[in-house]
């Protein structure tokens, strides 16, 4: 099979073209910066400070649990529904 009128020439003329502007992406990339504002780094300093807080404040969970045993420990059940409304709001 022969294959006629072939332009090699232009293909290679579009792939340096292609070589150049990759190169010129690449050079362009290394200047780049960014900059965080005040709020970002405080906000990223206060997410640090919760990773360091224990999730379970283990006093209150054994004071709870101690007046659970105790039978000291009462709902009061219209402060729940209270709460639960003003969420609902």
């Amino acid at each position: 099979m022969k294959i006629n009128n072939i332009k090699a020439g232009k293909v290679e003329q579009y792939y340096q073209q292609l070589k150049q502007n990759q190169k010129k992406t690449t050079e362009g990339s290394k200047n780049d910066q960014i900059k965080i504002s005040s709020q970002a780094k405080g906000i990223l300093t206060a997410k640090a400070e919760l990773k360091n807080r224990p999730q379970i404040r283990t006093e209150k969970v054994e004071a709870l649990k101690a007046r659970l045993e105790n039978g000291n420990y009462q709902v009061d059940s219209k402060k729940i529904a209270a709460k639960m409304l003003k969420n609902i709001k």
